[in-house]
């Protein structure tokens, strides 16, 4: 990583789960646990294509998609995430873009904007050590339209009293990328930074 690319803005936004934490292996062995106890069908491919969107959108979708009927949206979501916050509650691991953020901690305005709820992005960024550091945390709750709508990455903005074109945004899904654009904002695409290792089969 080149920090000399990124110098020129003055705000930066990490999507969090796959940008900022290695977390995707423990989302798909939630996935699959969730989706398994529900007999839900699925493929690496839907996987990726709705990667950080909202998890009761996932679902939704995926139950669309298979056009099964009678199953409680709730109940998957609630499987997936107690699931999510066993593995996650035992071990959370930086990606290498936390270099990023060491490196101009106190230099530039920090957000992160993530598909996951506020109360996991808090309980989350926290373990990590870095909640109260953040200017902004923007859950998939607080904003009325998710990724690839712009809205969580312009209420980032707004919370950090940041220009949208001055700010830059870190993301590793297709949805967070067209939401930055959307936004105004300049984008990294991370998974050009090192290999994406999740949903592969």
């Amino acid at each position: 990583m080149n920090f000399q690319d990124y110098q020129n803005y003055a705000a930066f936004i990490f999507d969090m789960d796959g940008t900022l934490i290695d977390s995707m292996q423990h989302h798909q062995n939630a996935w699959q646990s969730a989706l398994d106890q529900f007999s839900i069908p699925f493929s690496s491919e839907q996987m990726l294509a709705m990667s950080g969107w909202p998890t009761l959108q996932t679902v939704e979708n995926l139950l669309a998609d298979t056009h099964i009927k009678g199953i409680d949206v709730q109940q998957v979501v609630d499987a997936k995430e107690l699931r999510y916050h066993q593995l996650v509650n035992s071990e959370i691991q930086p990606t290498p873009l936390i270099k990023v953020y060491e490196h101009f901690l106190g230099e530039k305005l920090m957000a992160v904007g993530t598909g996951a709820s506020q109360q996991q992005a808090e309980m989350i960024l926290s373990k990590l050590g870095i909640a109260d550091k953040l200017q902004a945390i923007v859950g998939a709750d607080l904003v009325a339209k998710h990724k690839p709508a712009p809205d969580t990455f312009l209420k980032c903005a707004e919370l950090m009293q940041a220009e949208p074109q001055a700010c830059l945004v870190f993301e590793d899904a297709d949805a967070g990328i067209e939401a930055a654009k959307a936004a105004g904002m300049a984008v990294v695409d991370v998974r050009n930074l090192w290999p994406a290792n999740y949903f592969v089969d």
